[in-house]
C-alpha cells in the first residue's frame, strides 16, 4: 500500500511539472511571436531559461 502512495505522489508531482512546462511553452510562444525588439527576445530567452534550472531543481 505504501509504495501504491508513493506512486501515486510522484505520478502527480510528475502531472505538475509536466503542466508547469506547457504553460511556460505556450506563454513563452505567445510572447515570442509579439517580440520585436533584441530585449523583448532576450527576455523570452531568460523566462524559458529561468524555467529549465527550476525543473532542473525540482
Amino acid at each position: 500500500m505504501g509504495m501504491e502512495i508513493q506512486a501515486s505522489a510522484a505520478m502527480m508531482i510528475q502531472a505538475n511539472s509536466l503542466d508547469a512546462v506547457r504553460q511556460t511553452m505556450a506563454s513563452a510562444q505567445a510572447q515570442q511571436q509579439q517580440a520585436t525588439t533584441p530585449q523583448q527576445h532576450a527576455d523570452v530567452i531568460l523566462q524559458l531559461s529561468a524555467a529549465a534550472q527550476q525543473l532542473l531543481v525540482n
